[in-house]
């Protein structure tokens, strides 16, 4: 499966990973899955891991992702996003939608390793 994730309603986390091609529609299919989720509530932080992530999604597609999750267009509503990315291509992708997105989370970071991104979520939610 090209999309998982998990919900720790505890610390109001959204833990999602992206493994080999992803296609946009997974992308959208995901984001609905999300949505409809009953775990998830009120503000979600997320940690976006992309390290296995091997399409690269085009500019107008990272867009259309980050305005799907507008609050307008979106019931979930999202804190922080810390997105995990260590080569090139999968650090770019990740800046690009952190640009994008900018507006849908309160603050957002690339970092390497899946411990940078808890420790940095962390300082984040007892900051925020």
């Amino acid at each position: 499966m090209p999309i998982t994730y998990d919900i720790d309603s505890a610390r109001a986390l959204v833990r999602t990973t992206l493994t080999g091609f992803v296609t946009f529609t997974e992308v959208m299919d995901h984001f609905s899955a999300l949505e409809s989720d009953p775990r998830r509530s009120g503000t979600m932080n997320v940690l976006l891991d992309i390290r296995g992530l091997t399409s690269v999604p085009e500019t107008g597609q990272l867009r259309r992702a980050a305005n799907r999750i507008h609050p307008d267009r979106s019931p979930l509503q999202y804190g922080v996003c810390a997105i995990v990315a260590t080569d090139p291509a999968s650090v770019g992708t990740g800046k690009l939608f952190a640009v994008f997105a900018r507006e849908r989370f309160r603050a957002s970071t690339i970092v390497a390793t899946l411990d940078a991104a808890e420790a940095w979520l962390a300082d984040a939610a007892s900051s925020g």
